[in-house]
């Protein structure tokens, strides 16, 4: 079997790069920065270099692979405008379906995120409360409005599911926070790594749901050989607060924890700030009000669909901190 991964390089798709070589596939891996490509080293993979919108490159890279797999979904930027940013991530998605339709690919395994889904009271969210699209014109009783990244994820699939609906054998997998090895921009290891050096004395509570990326990625390869077309996968492991992340990562740190619970006016003003200061630096802010408003509303995600229809594995957590440091580490990251 000939798999073509995008997004190879990212850290997710490192992670999928590599189940996809344990199951003996022979693999395209597909990045577009070079200066990540260092994630593949040692992986016996034949790398190719494209622009995921040139429709040319990624023809070619697709010609003649029985699956594929898109991890290498349109980010958008603290300082992106709402409207821009949902047509660029819908035009990025139409533009590689357009291609991968006539493509013959057996399955196309495309790598949403659990921020699609719904927050339910009293019960865990399941993939049959996605968030609607286009949304509700009138706002619901006391949620703010989605994140930017959470609006551009929801458009995004669904678009990416109107492929499937018209046919194409399309499955979509929502992996929730994901803690692992590979992390090279980092993304989802910028809050490990905070802690890990322990220069963030505070927290602000929230619940969430986080999986260990390895786990994230077998379950791809599963949604490839065994998922059933036009459906999504919630990828979900373990439910904990920040403040038990934080200890779980200051302990594998060797680092004392965060001691202060900030209360939600002080996390806004100084939420507001940092993102003052991220519009004159043109970075991002560390986390942005919008995530603030959303944190009072607790992710709890129920993954066993993925588990039983899957055979998703449920590493622990700790198991899955201890690795990300390690790399992170050997990186000099820390």
């Amino acid at each position: 079997m000939r798999a073509l991964v995008l997004g190879a390089t990212g850290h997710i798709g490192a992670h999928v790069t590599r189940a996809l070589v344990a199951k003996g596939y022979d693999i395209r891996a597909a990045y577009r920065n070079p200066a990540y490509r260092f994630v593949l080293d040692g992986v016996p993979v034949a790398p190719i270099q494209l622009d995921v919108e040139e429709a040319s490159q990624l023809r070619a890279a697709a010609e003649g692979c029985d699956v594929v797999f898109h991890c290498a979904g349109f980010y958008p930027r603290f300082m992106d405008r709402r409207a821009q940013a949902i047509e660029r991530g819908v035009t990025q998605v139409v533009r590689v379906f357009d291609v991968l339709r006539p493509s013959g690919a057996k399955r196309i395994v495309y790598t949403s995120s659990a921020a699609t889904m719904a927050s339910v009271p009293h019960r865990l969210s399941t993939e049959a409360d996605a968030e609607p699209w286009p949304p509700p014109t009138t706002p619901r009783a006391g949620r703010p409005d989605r994140t930017l990244y959470a609006t551009v994820k929801i458009a995004m699939e669904r678009a990416v599911l109107r492929y499937a609906h018209e046919g194409l054998p399309v499955v979509v997998v929502n992996p929730s926070v994901c803690l692992g090895e590979y992390d090279a921009r980092p993304f989802s290891g910028r809050l490990v790594l905070l802690f890990a050096k322990g220069r963030l004395p505070v927290y602000l509570e929230h619940q969430f749901n986080a999986v260990y990326t390895g786990d994230v990625g077998q379950a791809h390869v599963a949604a490839a050989e065994a998922g059933r077309p036009g459906e999504r996968y919630l990828l979900t492991a373990h439910q904990l607060t920040i403040s038990e992340f934080a200890r779980l990562v200051a302990s594998e740190a060797g680092v004392r924890p965060p001691r202060w619970r900030l209360p939600s006016p002080l996390v806004m003003a100084v939420s507001a700030l940092s993102e003052v200061t991220a519009a004159v630096t043109r970075t991002e802010p560390l986390i942005p009000r919008s995530a603030i408003q959303h944190a009072r509303f607790p992710q709890r995600l129920d993954g066993s669909k993925a588990r039983q229809e899957l055979g998703m594995p449920q590493t622990p957590l700790q198991e899955a901190i201890r690795r990300a440091l390690g790399w992170f580490r050997q990186q000099g990251y820390l």
